[in-house]
């Protein structure tokens, strides 16, 4: 068992980090079979996956989000949140935090690079192990009070748009969520209720992406 020690001291992972290193135990101990990881930021944390979706065959279904996660922290405990439990598929969803540092066009280049070759990373690493994985676009925001706004949106269209290409190139799946959440590029008020976070109705649309796209596991 890979049982991972804390990250430095502040990094926004730790709260969570004794809780995943005794559920990933249990899960290995008793050799639980795992029809899917669904791993990345607050935005997965808060998804009550156990009220959306079943596993037909009875396998478990694992929420490994942490709240203001970032790609390259994801990077790092991706072995042991997800690669070691052996699921059937990964469900990657991270990038939305990286952009809260993009202050102006050259620093949102690098957090733009930064966030896809993570990623890239994390689906080769799966694709070595022989486990799918599926990556998803960052959602929007919507949050006209907070600096930068116009900035990030433009990074997350960039980020998409080369994730796109990413999937293409290692033939996986790229579920969409942006283009059924996002109105003029930020993310449907409807769906929110801070602006960033999918309330119900926005699950439901995360959801309605993922199970017409996903056929590879037994989802219901």
């Amino acid at each position: 068992m890979i049982e991972l020690e804390e990250f430095e001291e502040g990094n926004p992972v730790n709260k969570e980090r004794e809780k995943f290193n005794r559920r990933n135990e249990a899960i290995l101990y008793h050799e639980d079979p795992v029809g899917a990881v669904f791993i990345g930021d607050s935005i997965t944390a808060y998804w009550d996956i156990d009220s959306y979706f079943r596993h037909t065959e009875g396998k478990r279904l694992i929420n490994r989000g942490v709240s203001d996660d970032y790609s390259m922290y994801c990077r790092r405990r991706f072995e042991a949140d997800a690669l070691q439990l052996n699921p059937e598929l990964i469900i990657l969803s991270v990038g939305v935090n990286n952009t809260k540092e993009a202050s102006d066009s050259e620093k949102a280049a690098d957090i733009i690079q930064q966030v896809v070759s993570d990623i890239r990373a994390m689906v080769e690493e799966s694709k070595n192990r022989g486990i799918n994985i599926v990556i998803t676009s960052v959602t929007s925001i919507n949050r006209p009070h907070t600096d930068f706004q116009g900035i990030r949106q433009d990074a997350i269209i960039e980020i998409n748009r080369r994730l796109i290409e990413l999937a293409t190139v290692e033939n996986i799946h790229f579920l969409n969520y942006y283009d059924v959440m996002t109105i003029d590029d930020k993310l449907n008020p409807e769906l929110t209720i801070d602006g960033l976070h999918p309330h119900v109705k926005g699950y439901d649309k995360m959801a309605e992406v993922l199970t017409k796209q996903i056929k590879s596991i037994k989802l219901q």
